[in-house]
């Protein structure tokens, strides 16, 4: 047995958000094939979506722009167990197990970004209670968002910024992550997980032999 978020681990949830005004459900097909095929460990899959998918999806309550439907994820007793998100562009490459077993604590784990410490919302892992977020989200929307959004503060911007700043967590081991923007070279060597940031998705990059190997 390993130990991993403070547990004893036999299940993860692995969770995805799904609004369908900018994604279709094959970006969910994708990821969810992408997580099968790169485990080793039992695993329970859900969609937190506007609409009924394949998957155990979640309603989302709210209606959120983009990137803020993420908060809904903290909703209290959504799931029973550690979670591991994933945002829908992210490529699965390699055995994620590794990754998930390296978190030994129970706090949030968030993705630093390469060159700034900006911790991203893009890979998340955690078990704990962090209803607070989305508790304080729904009390204060606008106020948040319009706090979050403001491109004039220092530093990260939207959920993540959200997230990151008011909550203590943890940043995953760097070994396990590359992004796009900056690692793929001619000797790339797949990482475990490739996260794409901005305009910049997989489907615009099928040449990369690390996604038409990977985002199928």
């Amino acid at each position: 047995m390993q130990s991993c978020f403070g547990l004893t681990m036999f299940m993860i949830n692995i969770v995805c958000v799904y609004k369908d005004q900018k994604y279709s459900e094959d970006w969910v097909d994708r990821l969810y094939r992408g997580v099968e095929r790169n485990i080793n460990i039992d695993f329970s899959f859900h969609c937190i979506s506007n609409r009924q998918t394949k998957y155990n999806t979640i309603p989302l309550r709210l209606d959120s722009d983009g990137y803020w439907n993420k908060v809904e994820l903290f909703r209290k007793d959504l799931f029973d167990g550690p979670v591991l998100y994933f945002d829908l562009d992210v490529v699965i490459c390699n055995d994620i197990t590794p990754m998930i077993k390296s978190c030994t604590d129970s706090k949030l784990y968030m993705a630093e970004e390469p060159y700034r410490s900006i911790h991203n919302s893009s890979v998340m892992l955690w078990n704990q209670d962090y209803s607070i977020l989305y508790d304080n989200y729904v009390s204060n929307q606008a106020d948040v968002v319009k706090e979050y959004q403001d491109i004039t503060r220092q530093g990260a911007l939207g959920d993540q910024a959200y997230i990151s700043e008011n909550i203590e967590h943890n940043v995953i081991d760097q070994k396990y992550i590359a992004w796009e923007h900056h690692k793929i070279k001619t000797n790339y060597v797949d990482p475990t997980v490739l996260i794409f940031t901005g305009s910049k998705k997989p489907n615009l990059n099928q040449h990369l032999d690390v996604v038409k190997d990977n985002w199928i």
